[in-house]
């Protein structure tokens, strides 16, 4: 995917900021609900033309065809119009389908960040990243399903190092010189 093309729409860099990785949840867990929304609809058809179901017309049975349909674009576009955008000064997450809703944190505001991954997405080399910031309690973003999260939570933790060094710099400079 292109970084700048990606998050040109909702991402608004500021004069230095720039793309740093961009991305979107991967597709892998969507897999089960590619599989039921398939065998659902392949099932409808199957009942329509084997024409049994006693009590009900044989055209009900191709009701399941679209709510097959439905589920598997549902579950595609949920994760396409998902989108990732860790820029030099701040992580976006993008969310919806329908409607939309963009959180930004800045990296000097960030504490901790985190990733998981169980068995099956340690071999499918997907995770989820949790982001803590300084004052909350709790995880303030997560990112589900990123792809190759340990080497997307490394880019963070490094930026997060820069960002540290730039505000202690910042600070020594500030300081009133005693001499």
């Amino acid at each position: 995917m292109s970084s700048a093309a990606a998050a040109s729409d909702w991402v608004h860099l500021t004069g230095e900021e720039r793309v740093l990785w961009a991305g979107m949840p991967s597709l892998y867990p969507a897999i089960p609900t590619f599989a039921v929304a398939f065998v659902l609809s392949i099932f409808g058809v199957w009942l329509f033309r084997d024409g049994s179901l006693p009590l009900l017309p044989s055209w009900f049975a191709l009701v399941l065809v679209p709510f097959g349909a439905l589920a598997a674009v549902w579950a595609y576009l949920s994760r396409w119009s998902t989108r990732y955008v860790f820029t030099t000064k701040a992580i976006y997450e993008k969310r919806g389908v329908l409607s939309r809703t963009v959180t930004q944190i800045r990296f000097d505001r960030i504490q901790n960040t985190a990733f998981e991954q169980s068995l099956v997405e340690r071999t499918l080399s997907y995770g989820d990243i949790e982001v803590y910031t300084a004052g909350t309690g709790g995880v303030n973003l997560s990112l589900r399903d990123v792809p190759d999260p340990k080497r997307v939570n490394a880019l963070v933790t490094t930026r997060l190092g820069e960002t540290a060094r730039a505000r202690r710099s910042q600070r020594s400079t500030d300081e009133p010189s005693t001499a």
